[in-house]
């Protein structure tokens, strides 16, 4: 049986999502004689709170000082900067080849890019023992090109315009895989929802949003089936039930998001990469609630410039295009679910498990 190291980090929800589903799929190839194995490599160097910790400062300076990271987002993409700050995490690149050594794949996969830059480190192209890399990009059309400028012989995209934008950035269009999003195979079945009705609406309430409860309580006043989904702090739960008051069903750290999409006409969330490109794979639009500057901004253009959905950054302008996308017999939202059928599908992981597989 050959062990295939899939490698990720907590910075962001697409780089774990994108993971475990390839693992997922992978595994599931187990009479082909693979098999795979999750590895975030920071938590593996540093430990569950240490690693915990830089993920929270992470999410705290993108969501706080987005103009900030946005910034620190377009340093990375025009300045080679990333071979600079591999002194800074040494740890992370000695454990990385630690695992190296003790699988001794001759493929790895890669949901995040930092470890193309130590992998580049420690072989020549022309070494013998240089495993395969195939790179999983998980931001769509807006990709940073610390993506690609450390070597990869495959980058997978979520889609074909991803795929374009970087071929336009210099990648050989030969290396570019748009293969899609890796997702849980749970959304190939694709939304059942159907024009007329109630329409059943999830939001995805980012609890580090000022005015989150103002969100919750603006769209649970819309004549609509809503579910609300809070996370883990009890006492944010708490607010928002306050604020709805029965008018929706709230729910805090939940593993049935699958469930929850396939059976809603609409999505309300942030444009995080996990979150869309699942919205794309199952076939629901989606009203984008907010925007970090950098790599979300892509998932957005993704989501508005082919009419999959809306922009709705304010608790009202949120109201307003749900009500609208469910005027006049559906007419918008119709428009809207037909064109992010067209924008991909849930087969994302079993096409790179293909690839893997035929590397073997």
């Amino acid at each position: 049986m050959v062990t295939i190291p899939v490698l990720s980090a907590g910075f962001g929800e697409g780089h774990n999502a994108a993971a475990r589903a390839l693992i997922a799929a992978i595994n599931r190839r187990a009479a082909d004689g693979v098999q795979a194995e999750f590895h975030d490599i920071f938590m593996e160097a540093y430990g569950v709170e240490k690693a915990h910790k830089q993920r929270d400062s992470y999410v705290q300076v993108a969501n706080r000082f987005p103009r900030l990271w946005g910034c620190a987002y377009a340093a990375l993409d025009y300045l080679p900067l990333v071979p600079m700050t591999l002194p800074m995490v040494r740890p992370v690149q000695r454990k990385l080849f630690e695992v190296l050594d003790a699988t001794a794949a001759p493929v790895v996969v890669t949901a995040y890019p930092l470890y193309n830059y130590m992998m580049e480190r420690r072989w020549k192209l022309a070494d013998p023992r240089r495993p395969k890399i195939i790179t999983v990009v998980t931001d769509s059309v807006s990709v940073n090109r610390a993506w690609h400028r450390a070597y990869s012989d495959w980058y997978v995209t979520p889609n074909q315009a991803t795929a374009e934008v970087m071929v336009r950035q210099g990648v050989p269009r030969e290396k570019i895989l748009p293969f899609g999003f890796p997702v849980s195979d749970k959304l190939a079945a694709r939304s059942s929802a159907v024009a007329g009705g109630r329409p059943k609406v999830l939001l995805m309430l980012n609890p580090g949003r000022k005015d989150a409860v103002e969100v919750a309580r603006a769209v649970s006043e819309l004549a609509i089936d809503l579910t609300i989904t809070v996370g883990k702090d009890a006492d944010f739960k708490g607010a928002v039930e306050i604020a709805v008051a029965g008018r929706a069903t709230v729910l805090g750290w939940t593993d049935r998001i699958p469930e929850l999409m396939l059976t809603s006409h609409l999505v309300i969330s942030k444009a995080g990469g996990a979150t869309t490109h699942e919205c794309v794979a199952a076939g629901v639009p989606m009203i984008i609630s907010q925007v970090i500057p950098g790599q979300e901004a892509g998932n957005a253009r993704l989501i508005v410039e082919h009419e999959a959905g809306c922009l709705g950054l304010t608790p009202q302008a949120m109201k307003s295009a749900v009500a609208s996308a469910f005027a006049d017999d559906f007419k918008i939202w119709k428009k809207w679910k037909a064109n992010v059928e067209a924008l991909g599908d849930a087969r994302g992981a079993e096409r790179v498990a293909e690839k893997v597989v035929g590397l073997i």
